[in-house]
């Protein structure tokens, strides 16, 4: 079983994920910015992207990386300066560990690297979107872009190179839960703007299933959407998580002009979202368990 480095493993997913691979035995090493304890498959190093340092004991029989890096791009409003941040911290930390791995030839055989769906810009559409779709016209477009090619150089090394391109990921730890579930409980309806705007989905159990996928299949590679089959809107997004606290609302959607109001430019990846296809990883054996949004809730535990 190969030794993995996980890179940003100290956010919502990246614990859900070390929590999963090491529970099924995986040896990991993990970067973080502080020093932290680990246990018996799991240990901790140092790392500092600005400063362009990397403990290099964390490479130690590593043949594997996972990057989850990248600052929340829905937690602050896009100013110039944090637009800046959002495309650093994804690009500049894949650039720190090429530096590292081809300046000290460490043998990385594969690197599974994040994106996001927003690589197709948010927009509302009638286009399902598949993996050989042109990328949007707009900063979540030009963010993703960046953040694949950056990982796009791990080819030069020879290694297998596969990009995921993740829809929002649900799971009671964070991310929408977290801002959902406390509304859908007061009888607070959820959604925004028209509420016609897809939002691509996955359960963060199927996701780290997908990582163990990957992982055992090394003869798969490239990109690929991670998302469910379900094509949700924002207004059956809401119903559902109304309808798993058995309440119901007659509040309408928060209006699209206070969205914009109080986020901004970050307004669109509110009120925009279109479908996206999951057949390609499907067609090659991946199978989902939370295909929906109410199954998803109904077995949180």
């Amino acid at each position: 079983m190969s030794k993995i480095l996980i890179a940003g493993g100290t956010g919502f997913v990246g614990k859900a994920l070390i929590s999963y691979l090491s529970g099924k035995g995986y040896e990991l090493s993990v970067l973080s910015r502080n020093k932290l304890s680990g246990n018996e498959n799991v240990n901790y190093y140092q790392w500092d992207i600005e400063k362009a340092y990397i403990d290099e004991e964390a490479f130690e029989d590593v043949d594997t990386i996972i990057n989850m890096t990248g600052a929340n791009i829905g937690e602050k409003r896009w100013t110039e300066k944090r637009k800046r941040e959002v495309v650093d911290s994804r690009v500049n930390s894949i650039q720190l560990l090429y530096k590292y791995i081809s300046e000290n030839n460490f043998p990385i055989k594969t690197l599974i690297s994040s994106s996001a769906v927003g690589y197709y810009g948010a927009i509302t559409t009638d286009i399902v979107f598949d993996e050989a779709s042109s990328k949007g016209n707009d900063f979540l477009g030009a963010v993703c872009s960046q953040w694949e090619n950056a990982a796009k150089q791990f080819l030069g090394l020879g290694a297998r190179v596969i990009i995921l391109r993740k829809g929002v990921v649900v799971g009671k730890g964070g991310g929408m839960y977290q801002k959902m579930a406390p509304l859908a409980k007061r009888g607070i309806n959820p959604a925004v703007g028209t509420g016609k705007q897809y939002m691509e989905l996955i359960d963060m159990r199927d996701l780290t299933r997908l990582y163990d996928f990957l992982l055992t299949h090394p003869e798969i590679s490239g990109i690929f959407n991670a998302v469910s089959s379900e094509h949700i809107t924002m207004n059956e997004l809401a119903k559902d998580f109304l309808s798993h606290f058995n309440k119901k609302t007659f509040l309408p959607n928060v209006p699209t002009f206070a969205i914009q109001l109080l986020f901004g430019e970050m307004a669109t990846m509110l009120l925009n979202g279109s479908r996206v296809s999951n057949e390609k990883i499907k067609e090659l054996g991946f199978k989902f368990h939370y295909e929906t949004l109410a199954k998803s809730l109904e077995n949180e535990a």
